[in-house]
């Protein structure tokens, strides 16, 4: 039932509110078809989309080829293939591929089969919470109508995986707490979160801090409501877990998924702005985030007279916690986008539930619907454009991308070693790779975790038939967090190679450098050194 009185409305409002009903379905049936669209392209493109899908690629390899999970191997020597996340997604996916015997890039199954069951558990939330089949199809279709969701969940990421999780123990902690009881049950998928991400805590926050309003409201105190508890369980789970994956790598998870993810020279305040201008810069990421926060306070309030009255559980204080936590920490831990995929997923299944609960007040209702049809339109129109473009139209095998590979190929006739600055290109080209996540390394170098010693001594060698990267060699800054990997490596690099060719691409790819630069061994250093 909704939670206002009800209002009369004339026949003719009423055709035009079921029109508008209408309208919306089609909008967000073509926005969820589009995403479907994208993710059968992925699954049939061979090569690299976003750099660091081959990175994962290898690292997924690595455990199939029984390297562990974070053994010192992988930041000691090449080809540095480091796990630097918490390890759920890389031991799902290796299972995966030994299975199916899928490929480098088989980790895309899994985002996109993560993201699809997101969208199936957002559904079945609202169409428990409301009884109406049609908001559960609009909160499911919501969510993947996301630019994000789209460009990000279609690709080979642990974040959907973690989100997936995060959906999951959120509809058995609704469940639970419908039942009046605590919802212990969710915490199995709330800690494969984080066992999927080390940052994915917001639904196990949200949970808690759901427990602490509701026991403060009956008067508990804080050491005697169900709470702390539960908050004990959790993250005394995580705790340990935490724990367990120290001891078992002898302090290589720390240095992988610790010191290899945050620092402060990879998150500068123009980082942060420019990832999250991406996000608040959609109009239709505004219009669904204020309808959602709008809707969400309807978890705080009381109407006029049932003060006093004992409320049944809400949803909406538990998905507004979950929506102001998750971009909270969206814009703390950098604002990559795929951050802001928790609060999305609230975005998602409070715009329909605020829909249910207004449905008493029917103008304000077309009005919302109306108000999602037009921005929704223009999203689909205008916003989705450059993706269509990127993932449907030009993903195909000879798309302007896979000059760098071709390039690569031609400067590294013997297929021998080669230095690069993405992973990805080197696979497509059938090549050997020597560093495969130079971003990771990057921020160890950044936290004083690693040096590129061995990158050094094989570049005074000439042990790479060719070094590519994203910038003139002149031009390597010491205070550039991309390539700290190699910026020590700066003045060797000039003594002993020399640049060969500079590739330029046209077609637009987001978080794709347009330009790369190949250097090769120099001809009078050589004969200097026949016998490096």
């Amino acid at each position: 039932m909704s939670g206002l009185p009800q209002q009369s409305q004339t026949p003719r409002f009423s055709l035009v509110s079921r029109l508008t009903a209408c309208v919306l379905g089609l909008v967000l049936a073509v926005a969820a078809a589009l995403f479907f669209a994208v993710a059968w392209r992925m699954l049939a493109y061979p090569h690299e989309v976003i750099v660091t899908e081959g990175a994962i690629g290898l690292a997924v390899r690595s455990l199939t080829d029984g390297l562990g999970l974070y053994d010192p191997a992988r930041w000691q020597e090449a080809p540095f293939v480091i796990i630097h996340y918490t390890p759920l997604y890389y031991l799902i996916t290796a299972a995966w591929v030994m299975v199916t015997g899928g490929g480098l890039f088989a980790g895309r199954w899994i985002s996109i089969l993560a993201t699809t069951g997101a969208a199936m558990v957002a559904g079945h939330l609202v169409r428990k919470e409301t009884g109406r089949v049609g908001l559960g199809l609009m909160a499911s279709a919501l969510w993947l109508s996301f630019y994000q969701v789209v460009f990000w969940g279609t690709t080979q990421r642990v974040d959907a995986l973690g989100t997936f999780f995060e959906a999951l123990g959120l509809l058995v902690f609704a469940a639970g707490r419908r039942r009046g009881r605590t919802g212990y049950l969710a915490l199995p998928f709330l800690v494969a979160a984080w066992g999927t991400k080390q940052v994915m805590i917001v639904a196990l926050v949200a949970a808690t801090l759901d427990l602490a309003l509701e026991d403060k409201r009956q008067g508990r105190s804080i050491f005697r409501g169900r709470a702390v508890r539960f908050a004990g369980a959790g993250f005394g789970a995580l705790a340990a877990l935490f724990a367990g994956l120290l001891i078992f790598s002898g302090g290589g998870f720390w240095t992988a998924a610790v010191m290899g993810t945050v620092s402060a020279a990879a998150d500068p305040p123009w980082v942060i702005f420019s990832n999250a201008e991406l996000f608040f810069g959609s109009p239709w990421n505004m219009v669904v985030f204020m309808m959602a926060s709008i809707f969400a306070t309807l978890g705080f309030s009381r109407r006029p007279g049932q003060e006093s009255k004992p409320a049944a559980w809400s949803p909406f204080r538990l998905l507004g916690l979950y929506l102001w936590l998750g971009l909270a920490l969206a814009i703390a831990t950098d604002a990559n986008l795929p951050r802001f995929f928790p609060p999305m997923l609230a975005m998602g299944m409070l715009v329909p539930l605020g829909l249910h609960h207004i449905a008493g007040r029917p103008r304000l209702r077309a009005a919302c619907m109306a108000i999602l049809v037009f921005t929704g339109s223009l999203h689909l129109v205008y916003e989705m454009r450059s993706l269509v473009r990127e993932r449907i139209v030009t993903l195909e095998d000879q798309n302007q991308r896979l000059l760098f590979a071709a390039a690569a190929t031609r400067h590294a006739p013997g297929g021998g070693p080669v230095l690069a600055q993405d992973a990805g290109m080197l696979i497509s080209a059938g090549l050997p790779v020597t560093m495969a996540d130079p971003y990771v390394f990057s921020i160890l170098a950044g936290n004083d975790a690693w040096r590129p010693d061995i990158l050094v001594d094989g570049i005074q060698r000439q042990r790479y038939e060719t070094i590519i990267l994203n910038r003139p060699a002149e031009d390597l800054n010491p205070d550039e967090w991309t390539t700290l990997w190699i910026a020590p490596a700066r003045d060797e690099l000039l003594q002993h190679y020399r640049l060969a060719e500079t590739v330029t691409i046209d077609q637009e790819w987001r978080f794709l450098e347009p330009t790369r630069y190949y250097y090769v061994p120099r001809e009078e250093v050589t004969a200097a050194n026949p016998h490096p």
